[in-house]
């Protein structure tokens, strides 16, 4: 049968695992973190400086944000039958997101 391609049995795999909803949210979450911190930092830039308390409060729930995204990354990672895609970009996300704003933190109190 010149012509017709036979499918190998082998590339077909059926599984139980599924994408976790704790691994999706946690996705969201770095992503909304990410997010408003770009918004507090175009908002106190258009302000030169002087956004005020609510600007540095967005600042500090970004990272809050980001750690419970983290948090709940690594929750998901030790699930049973799961996909790992989502939980890992989470993990990974979520974790430079803190990592991010904690260098940030301690460099302006230095500052």
């Amino acid at each position: 049968m010149a012509g017709k391609k036979h499918r190998n049995d082998s590339t077909l795999h059926l599984t139980d695992k599924h994408h976790p909803p704790l691994g999706i949210a946690a996705t969201l979450l770095a992503l909304l973190s990410a997010g408003a911190f770009l918004a507090a930092c175009i908002s106190a830039g258009k302000s030169d400086g002087h956004a005020g308390l609510l600007i540095g409060l967005v600042g500090i729930l970004s990272m809050v944000i980001a750690a419970v995204g983290f948090v709940m990354a690594w929750i998901s990672l030790h699930q049973e039958d799961i996909r790992p895609h989502f939980p890992t970009i989470a993990s990974i996300a979520n974790g430079l997101l803190v990592i991010f704003y904690m260098i940030l933190y301690i460099w302006g109190t230095v500052m």
